[in-house]
Protein backbone atom coordinates (compact mmCIF):
# COMPACT_ATOMS: atom_id res chain seq x y z
CA UNK A 1 0.00 0.00 0.00
CA UNK A 2 1.68 3.42 -0.93
CA UNK A 3 1.87 6.08 1.70
CA UNK A 4 -0.77 9.47 0.64
CA UNK A 5 1.43 12.56 -0.14
CA UNK A 6 2.12 14.87 3.11
CA UNK A 7 0.58 18.53 2.67
CA UNK A 8 2.62 21.31 2.69
CA UNK A 9 0.93 21.76 5.81
CA UNK A 10 1.84 18.48 7.46
CA UNK A 11 5.30 19.09 6.22
CA UNK A 12 5.83 22.12 7.81
CA UNK A 13 4.46 20.83 10.98
CA UNK A 14 7.15 18.15 11.26
CA UNK A 15 9.50 20.70 10.61
CA UNK A 16 8.40 22.52 13.20
CA UNK A 17 8.47 19.40 15.99
CA UNK A 18 11.80 18.30 14.52
CA UNK A 19 12.88 22.44 15.55
CA UNK A 20 11.00 22.60 18.82
CA UNK A 21 13.35 19.14 19.77
CA UNK A 22 16.38 21.70 19.79
CA UNK A 23 16.23 22.80 23.58
CA UNK A 24 16.37 19.28 24.76
CA UNK A 25 18.99 18.45 22.67
CA UNK A 26 20.87 21.74 23.73
CA UNK A 27 20.43 20.69 27.42
CA UNK A 28 21.72 17.07 26.49
CA UNK A 29 24.61 18.59 24.62
CA UNK A 30 25.55 20.98 27.91
CA UNK A 31 25.41 17.33 30.05
CA UNK A 32 28.16 16.09 27.64
CA UNK A 33 30.18 19.46 28.39
CA UNK A 34 29.91 20.57 24.62
CA UNK A 35 30.97 24.57 24.26
CA UNK A 36 28.95 26.97 23.30
CA UNK A 37 30.11 27.35 19.92
CA UNK A 38 29.82 23.61 19.15
CA UNK A 39 26.44 23.30 20.73
CA UNK A 40 25.47 26.16 18.12
CA UNK A 41 27.21 24.16 15.23
CA UNK A 42 24.78 21.61 16.42
CA UNK A 43 21.85 23.46 16.41
CA UNK A 44 22.52 25.16 13.30
CA UNK A 45 23.16 22.07 11.60
CA UNK A 46 19.89 20.21 13.19
CA UNK A 47 17.40 23.00 11.86
CA UNK A 48 19.69 23.53 8.43
CA UNK A 49 18.62 19.43 7.99
CA UNK A 50 15.27 19.85 8.60
CA UNK A 51 14.94 22.34 6.33
CA UNK A 52 16.61 20.32 3.50
CA UNK A 53 14.38 17.45 4.91
CA UNK A 54 11.41 18.92 5.01
CA UNK A 55 11.74 20.88 1.17
CA UNK A 56 12.59 17.86 -0.45
CA UNK A 57 9.10 16.60 1.27
CA UNK A 58 7.02 19.12 -0.94
CA UNK A 59 5.68 17.89 -3.75
CA UNK A 60 5.38 20.99 -5.73
CA UNK A 61 8.46 22.53 -6.68
CA UNK A 62 7.10 26.01 -6.99
CA UNK A 63 6.73 25.95 -3.74
CA UNK A 64 10.19 25.13 -2.61
CA UNK A 65 11.64 27.34 -4.98
CA UNK A 66 8.84 30.03 -3.01
CA UNK A 67 10.82 29.14 -0.08
CA UNK A 68 14.54 29.64 -1.65
CA UNK A 69 13.76 33.23 -2.71
CA UNK A 70 12.70 33.88 0.42
CA UNK A 71 15.94 32.25 2.37
CA UNK A 72 18.21 33.83 -1.01
CA UNK A 73 16.25 37.78 -0.12
CA UNK A 74 17.15 37.59 3.86
CA UNK A 75 20.23 35.25 4.14
CA UNK A 76 21.72 35.42 0.81
CA UNK A 77 21.87 31.96 0.51
CA UNK A 78 18.68 29.65 -0.85
CA UNK A 79 19.55 27.16 1.60
CA UNK A 80 19.22 29.58 4.77
CA UNK A 81 21.67 31.52 6.68
CA UNK A 82 25.34 29.79 7.33
CA UNK A 83 27.19 29.03 10.53
CA UNK A 84 29.35 31.90 9.42
CA UNK A 85 26.43 34.10 8.59
CA UNK A 86 24.71 33.66 11.57
CA UNK A 87 28.55 34.30 13.07
CA UNK A 88 28.73 37.51 11.64
CA UNK A 89 25.23 38.46 12.30
CA UNK A 90 25.74 38.11 16.10
CA UNK A 91 28.56 40.17 16.05
CA UNK A 92 27.56 43.14 14.02
CA UNK A 93 24.49 43.04 16.99
CA UNK A 94 27.54 43.69 19.41
CA UNK A 95 27.37 40.36 20.98
CA UNK A 96 30.64 38.57 21.80
CA UNK A 97 31.94 34.60 22.53
CA UNK A 98 29.43 32.63 23.89
CA UNK A 99 26.66 35.48 23.34
CA UNK A 100 26.73 34.41 20.02
CA UNK A 101 26.63 31.07 20.33
CA UNK A 102 23.56 31.37 22.66
CA UNK A 103 21.92 33.44 20.48
CA UNK A 104 22.54 30.54 16.93
CA UNK A 105 20.92 27.75 19.63
CA UNK A 106 17.92 29.95 20.87
CA UNK A 107 17.61 31.29 17.25
CA UNK A 108 17.49 27.75 15.88
CA UNK A 109 14.03 27.02 17.69
CA UNK A 110 12.23 30.04 16.26
CA UNK A 111 10.85 29.91 13.23
CA UNK A 112 9.26 32.46 11.04
CA UNK A 113 5.48 33.09 11.84
CA UNK A 114 5.09 34.65 8.64
CA UNK A 115 5.91 30.90 6.80
CA UNK A 116 4.17 28.80 9.49
CA UNK A 117 1.00 31.10 8.47
CA UNK A 118 1.58 30.89 4.73
CA UNK A 119 1.31 26.83 5.06
CA UNK A 120 -1.45 26.90 7.25
CA UNK A 121 -0.31 26.76 11.19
Amino acid sequence: MMDRRRTNAEIRQWYLEQVSSIPELNRQWLGAGLSARERAEKAWSFRHTARLEARAMMADPTDVELLRARDMAVYGNPDGPTFEFLVEQGCRAGLEDPAIYEAIIEGAYRTDVGTDRRFGL
